[in-house]
């Protein structure tokens, strides 16, 4: 058995074994979540927001660390959410892991290029690229989410001024605001009236949106509700601060756009030369892909690519 095959044996194993390690976690947390739901009599608000943020103390064995890299279970189902997908975490890492086998198999067995240029076309086409798709899809969701947000706490605070609770008020505006910013508070809605409190309802969906701006909204209304004070006052200073935040993002990236553009040109620019020297000239570009020594050289060129290109990403991203 050569080298190569030796290889490619224990890269399928050990990503059947994480696929496997996947596949379990979440059954496995499932399951220690209802014991803990059973054992726990009573919880107070606080209590609540403590086992959010609870860490596994178990001792952690290999595979642990072969999952660290990947990102978390949990995390991943509620990004799908968030990005509209109505498939299971199970059923989309199990896509991923098909679609990466099938390139595999598809470069290094049909066309018979080497091993080191199928596995990252596998990584990328397989994982990186629909992981990049859902995040846009995810970032075009918050976009919307954003905009329609301090409306939406103003309608909030206009209905506290009237003489309404607070329940009452979320009822209100996932009647009257449109998704998906209506969706989100409609679900909350439908939370509490499972009987969920209305803070534990807040803050599960603070969890799973993972927004600084609603964190803000849910830390505002939890610590009214255990220390008092005009909660519409508070609203309505947060609705003013939301806005400030959302048009100084307006700003940032207006200003950034010549930086941005340019990082666009520049990244695109050996992609283009490629294509255009492999039109013009394709055995000049044969010993790229024909030869283990071009395709090591392609695979330094690309990781150095990416890292100039994240680098240019950086620099062009401000957190406010």
């Amino acid at each position: 058995m050569h080298a190569i095959d030796i290889v490619i044996a224990l890269a399928v194993v050990v990503i059947l074994y994480v696929v496997w390690q996947i596949m379990g976690q979440g059954s496995r947390q499932t399951q220690k979540r209802i014991e803990r739901i059973k054992a726990r009599k009573t919880v107070s608000v606080k209590a609540a927001d403590m086992s959010l943020r609870r860490k596994n103390t178990e001792s952690k064995g290999i595979g642990y660390y072969l999952m660290k890299p990947l990102p978390n279970f949990d995390k991943l189902g509620d990004r799908l959410a968030r990005a509209g997908r109505t498939i299971s975490p199970k059923q989309y890492v199990f896509r991923r892991f098909l679609v990466s086998a099938a390139i595999l198999f598809l470069i290094v067995g049909v066309l018979k290029k080497s091993f080191l240029l199928g596995v990252p076309c596998a990584l990328i086409l397989g994982v990186w690229l629909p992981l990049k798709w859902m995040q846009f899809g995810i970032n075009k969701q918050n976009k919307a989410f954003l905009r329609l947000f301090p409306d939406a706490i103003d309608l909030i605070v206009r209905g506290l001024r009237s003489g309404l609770p607070v329940s009452e008020s979320l009822v209100l505006v996932s009647q009257e605001v449109s998704d998906p910013l209506g969706a989100v508070f409609r679900n909350i809605v439908n939370t509490m009236k499972l009987g969920v409190p209305m803070e534990k309802a807040l803050q599960e969906t603070a969890r799973k949106l993972d927004m600084t701006e609603f964190n803000f909204f849910t830390t505002s209304i939890v610590l009214q509700r255990e220390t008092g004070g005009n909660l519409s006052e508070i609203l309505n200073n947060l609705s003013e601060v939301l806005r400030n935040r959302f048009l100084m993002r307006m700003k940032i990236k207006a200003m950034s756009s010549e930086a941005r553009a340019s990082a666009y040109i520049i990244g695109a620019l050996p992609f283009v030369v490629l294509l255009a020297v492999s039109a013009t000239s394709p055995g000049y570009m044969a010993p790229l892909w024909d030869d283990p020594r071009g395709n090591m050289a392609a695979g330094i060129a690309a990781g150095m690519l990416a890292f100039g290109g994240f680098i240019m990403y950086r620099m062009t991203k401000f957190e406010i």
